[in-house]
């Protein structure tokens, strides 16, 4: 996690991209400007020496051409005072291969050639002085702009700061974030952190009501065992029917925790999305999930493997029901008998039909989850489940209601 706050990032990051910019700015400026100057030296210069051969001064020195020019620069266009002092007037009989940057030859009418030199002084001095203030200049406009970027920042960020501040304090009341109004985004994240905060609250309230209606269901058979455990202390029934009573009082209170967790998770899985689920998937599910008690039981299950359809529904939520109600199938089913299951993919069904045997030893956690608690389910999973006994068989049907995805329909 970075230490550094947003705002500081944000800054950084615009700081050196601002200062890339003014420095790329100040040289493109600097060098234009030096060039600027440099022409302007060699136009004076050129002026210089047409003048010199135009008026055939080129028997004076250097001393008294700079004075001539001195003198001259009042009543010519062209002024050569800010250069004067830095130019040099030389003359050769023939032309030199190598001159010096700033210089200008040009060819006199006594077949000689005089030479124009200057120095850089000048120029220096005015980039110089360009460089200072345009530093100056460039380092105000900075200031002022980070300082803008500054304070518009600390106004953005304000109501993320305030968001933290309310997630960070818990205690405080639930009027206080309305206070840290802001952007789109930050609104945004302002209703999910309610949105969050209120599904947090809703879960604590639900665990709070699983213990109430766990205390609830618990208390008459637990009532009902204290009564006995003083009949049995007051020689009131015999040990072996105690023993027979109290079992099944054990078994009553477990039915109900199991029935209760079980009913807890599916109301959980109901909040979820909703998705599409394939029905001939999730009985072939069951029979992979229950393969070591079919094997021990000997029981064979035939399906109607072409016809399937699918149903947008809670997957999970679905897939706890179905297996509870193939538990409960498997475990009274006729050992070495056969499980037909039939799916109507025209009217959204599911038929089980399997031969009732004794209830098997093993017991496992939904094969106690009673009929009346899956039918109660069916209205918030919208399906319709139906049960009834012909002939020693027993009928299972379960008829899906929920939207039927079109595309996955056979």
């Amino acid at each position: 996690m970075s230490k550094y706050s947003i705002k500081t990032v944000i800054l950084f990051y615009i700081s050196i991209s601002a200062f890339i910019l003014i420095f790329s700015l100040g040289v493109f400026v600097i060098f234009n400007h030096t060039k600027s100057l440099e022409r302007d030296l060699m136009n004076k210069m050129t002026i210089m020496s047409e003048d010199i051969a135009a008026h055939r001064l080129y028997a004076k020195s250097s001393k008294e051409l700079k004075t001539f020019f001195i003198l001259k620069s009042n009543n010519h266009k062209e002024s050569f005072h800010r250069y004067i002092n830095n130019i040099s007037f030389r003359y050769v009989e023939s032309m030199e291969k190598k001159i010096e940057p700033l210089s200008v030859i040009k060819l006199l009418p006594n077949k000689n050639y005089i030479i124009v030199t200057s120095s850089s002084t000048y120029i220096d001095k005015e980039v110089n002085k360009l460089l200072v203030q345009l530093v100056l200049v460039l380092l105000l406009i900075f200031g002022m702009i980070m300082l803008g970027l500054n304070l518009l920042l600390t106004k953005l960020l304000s109501p993320l700061k305030c968001l933290v501040n309310y997630c960070n304090n818990s205690p405080l009341k639930s009027g206080v974030i309305n206070k840290c109004e802001g952007s789109y985004e930050v609104n945004t994240l302002k209703q999910a952190i309610l949105k969050l905060q209120g599904t947090n609250q809703k879960l604590c309230q639900e665990k709070q009501d699983i213990f109430k209606e766990a205390a609830h269901e618990m208390k008459s058979p637990i009532a009902i065992l204290k009564a006995r455990l003083a009949l049995f202390s007051n020689d009131s029934i015999s040990k072996q029917e105690f023993v027979k009573d109290t079992a099944g009082d054990i078994s009553s209170i477990s039915n109900k925790v199991r029935e209760l967790i079980f009913l807890k998770a599916i109301e959980w899985d109901i909040k979820q999305a909703k998705e599409s689920v394939q029905i001939q998937s999730q009985c072939s599910l069951m029979q992979q999930l229950f393969r070591p008690i079919l094997e021990k039981k000997n029981l064979q299950m035939i399906s109607n493997n072409e016809e399937d359809f699918n149903v947008y529904i809670h997957k999970e939520s679905i897939a706890s029901v179905m297996q509870a109600v193939f538990e409960n199938i498997f475990m009274h089913t006729k050992d070495g008998s056969i499980i037909r299951t039939d799916i109507d993919s025209k009217n959204h069904q599911i038929s089980i039909v399997n031969e009732i045997g004794n209830s098997s030893n093993d017991v496992l956690f939904s094969s106690q989850i009673g009929t009346q608690l899956i039918k109660r389910l069916s209205v918030e999973l919208e399906y319709e489940y139906l049960t009834y006994e012909e002939n020693g068989f027993f009928h299972t049907t379960i008829i899906f209601k929920g939207e039927i995805p079109l595309s996955y329909s056979k």
